[in-house]
């Protein structure tokens, strides 16, 4: 009885120092799959994708539009880890090896991710998981966020020697994850060690990049700009998914970047076969 009436007393502390941590956090329905992965349940429904144009730092490529997702998803409570990586295909690819099974698993081509889906599909004889649409990615990142970063606006400047305390408790990059733990010591960290959104998904902010499902080109129709190009910026769009191009998208910013690059909006694109020790990916498991 004693024991019964200290666990539900511990229940309650951790409500109350999550509410006020966290004041718009929802507790989450979880799945776990045979490999141990927690795939967080992200409810169907609309937001606005992009920046506005006051936002600092804002690309060209982030025009605002309405987008429907119009499923739920279960979208990867963390970024893949090393161990999960290792336990499934038996090898360990990431720059950081001896680090620990709990840090994400980097230096992947989204080839590799992909390859990473087909035999964790095949395992559990199911079609289920894939990676994120960039539109699910956003929606999920944002967690009903209206403002630069999932936790916040944007409060100082880009730097790697100036804390952005919108997000100092919810990523890591540049400034904790080299300059203050400890000096010049760049490199990504276990994942879960940061405060969730309100979603309760972490790292959706720094850690490592992500790749996502979608292909773009690299410059506009023109050829007068570079970056992430998509037909898929369109008001009212539902489940949008670009296809066309050579590239593919990567999303949320890496541990060795500053603010600009962990904002919710902020785009970028690599080709297929590239790796890096910032790049790792989660993925999504439908119902």
């Amino acid at each position: 009885m004693k024991f019964h009436s200290h666990f539900i007393l511990a229940l309650i502390f951790s409500s109350v120092i999550i509410s006020v941590l966290l004041p718009n956090y929802v507790m989450a329905d979880v799945y776990t799959n045979k490999l141990g992965m927690r795939f967080v349940r992200i409810p169907k429904g609309e937001f606005i994708m992009g920046s506005p144009k006051s936002e600092q730092g804002r690309q060209w490529n982030e025009k605002q539009h309405r987008v429907i997702i119009s499923k739920d998803f279960y979208m990867g409570e963390t970024e893949v880890t090393q161990g999960q990586w290792e336990k499934l295909v038996g090898f360990n690819p990431s720059s950081y090896p001896k680090m620990g099974k709990d840090f994400p698993v980097d230096t992947i081509s989204w080839d590799e991710c992909i390859e990473f889906i087909r035999v964790l599909n095949q395992w559990e004889n199911t079609n289920k998981y894939r990676l994120p649409t960039e539109a699910e990615w956003e929606y999920a990142c944002r967690a009903g966020s209206a403002t630069a970063f999932a936790s916040g606006p944007i409060t100082a400047p880009f730097s790697c020697n100036i804390p952005e305390p919108s997000i100092l408790e919810m990523a890591w990059y540049c400034y904790n994850s080299g300059l203050a733990n400890p000096s010049r010591d760049f490199r990504p960290h276990p994942v879960k060690t940061k405060l969730p959104n309100a979603f309760g998904l972490y790292d959706m902010h720094g850690n490592v990049q992500e790749w996502v499902q979608d292909s773009c080109k690299r410059r506009n129709f023109w050829r007068t700009k570079i970056g992430v190009v998509t037909d898929t910026y369109k008001d009212n769009i539902v489940d949008p998914l670009n296809t066309n191009g050579e590239h593919k998208i990567i999303r949320g910013g890496g541990w060795y970047q500053t603010s600009k690059y962990q904002r919710s909006a902020y785009r970028s694109l690599y080709k297929p076969v590239v790796k890096r020790n910032s790049l790792g990916f989660r993925i999504v498991r439908m119902p």
